[in-house]
């Protein structure tokens, strides 16, 4: 008599077995393709995806440089004003020394039974 145990043991080598068959031809089809239609490798596709990242975050550079609305010195100036102004106020509300705002709902600080 064939027990359940050993028939569902069966049944994964099977299901294994099918799936490396089909990942294998799945990957040849893969690759055939592309050679027959004059595709690509992998290397090929990361290595293009890459260059135009970069060459990408270049351009942008170089346009934001060109169309800044003012100059270099006036926007550090600006950007460390908007920092001083954020640590002011942030300290300011704090008061000891928790960035957490502090909350008014209840009347005493613990919940009552």
């Amino acid at each position: 008599m064939v027990s359940v145990k050993d028939l569902q043991d069966v049944v994964d080598d099977l299901k294994g077995e099918a799936s490396k068959r089909a990942s294998d031809l799945f990957g040849e089809g893969k690759s055939e393709v592309r050679r027959v239609v004059g595709g690509h490798s992998d290397g090929a596709i990361f290595g293009t995806l890459a260059l135009g990242l970069v060459l990408g975050a270049i351009v942008g550079a170089a346009i934001a440089l060109l169309f800044a609305p003012f100059p270099g010195d006036e926007a550090r100036r600006r950007l460390s004003e908007g920092v001083d102004k954020v640590r002011t106020e942030s300290a300011t509300k704090a008061g000891n020394g928790s960035t957490r705002p502090v909350s008014t709902v209840g009347s005493t600080p613990y919940a009552s039974s």
